[in-house]
């Protein structure tokens, strides 16, 4: 073999080494191909983990709307049906909602400004305001009310004048130094307490409401006067604002896994939120 490749000129030889060229992959070719592969497939895997946050955070929005939109109708439905006055002309209404753990008694007398399911109405500080900037001088000087409430005395007794302001409960600072005054959730209802236990049994019971991830979420909501309430002034309509008191802005935030702020640290931030008019 070896005399015959010997006899072999120059063309045969080249040809020959083309030939055997042909018949497979050197090893630089084959660490080449192998390194593009390899680059390839970290590209495809490094796309796993986004496609896994982005598929669960359109779940967790998704389930947070919902349950945004369902407070939002229990609050409508509450001031429509369950609308009261206390003898000092005082309004709330009884919210009723998947976490509210107070019974709502019978009877109207029975019903308890302490309990979480009373939902005290705030108002404007004044009656009348005059000068310019009417209704951003009336929003500043509206009142806010946090539910669930929180404060020792809750709902100042049933009386809103004595009720805490929760507008103010939390400042903070902007990344430009400018300071903020804001709510502060401290409290939340938790969803969950009127969904069946996983191994509920029934005609009643359904599949979707044993859906455990529910009781994941709570939510709060804010009460205020709304600054685009009627203005019942008479005559100089322009020079002076008198709110009609009949309309109220609402500011629902739900949470995943509340935990209640510690002093002087941040709080939760909402998964989502949700802000609506409500007219008595």
């Amino acid at each position: 073999m070896l005399k015959e490749t010997q006899n072999w000129t120059a063309p045969e030889a080249r040809q020959v080494r083309m030939s055997l060229r042909r018949r497979g992959f050197t090893i630089l070719e084959i660490m080449i191909a192998t390194a593009i592969l390899t680059l390839g497939l970290v590209g495809i895997l490094a796309l796993f983990p986004v496609a896994i946050y982005s598929g669960k955070q359109i779940v967790e929005r998704s389930s947070a709307s919902v349950i945004a939109d369902s407070v939002a109708d229990a609050i409508r439905e509450g001031l429509r049906t369950q609308l009261r006055f206390t003898s000092r002309d005082d309004a709330y209404f009884v919210f009723k909602h998947d976490g509210v753990k107070d019974p709502i008694p019978a009877f109207r007398t029975k019903e308890k400004a302490s309990a979480d399911y009373f939902v005290l109405l705030p108002k404007f500080k004044r009656r009348s305001f005059k000068g310019s900037r009417l209704r951003e001088k009336a929003l500043k000087a509206a009142r806010t009310f946090v539910y669930p409430e929180t404060d020792k005395r809750k709902n100042g007794g049933g009386r809103e004048r004595a009720a805490d302001n929760d507008g103010d409960d939390y400042r903070g600072t902007f990344s430009n130094g400018e300071a903020f005054e804001d709510i502060l959730v401290e409290d939340t209802y938790k969803l969950g307490t009127f969904l069946p236990e996983l191994d509920a049994q029934g005609e009643n019971v359904l599949d979707d409401q044993k859906i455990d991830a529910l009781k994941q979420y709570s939510y709060a909501f804010a009460i205020t006067p709304s600054v685009k309430d009627a203005n019942i002034a008479r005559g100089s309509a322009g020079a002076e604002f008198q709110p009609a008191g009949r309309l109220y802005h609402v500011h629902v935030m739900v949470y995943r896994a509340f935990s209640k702020p510690a002093p002087g640290a941040v709080p939760d931030i909402p998964v989502f939120e949700l802000d609506f008019e409500v007219s008595l």
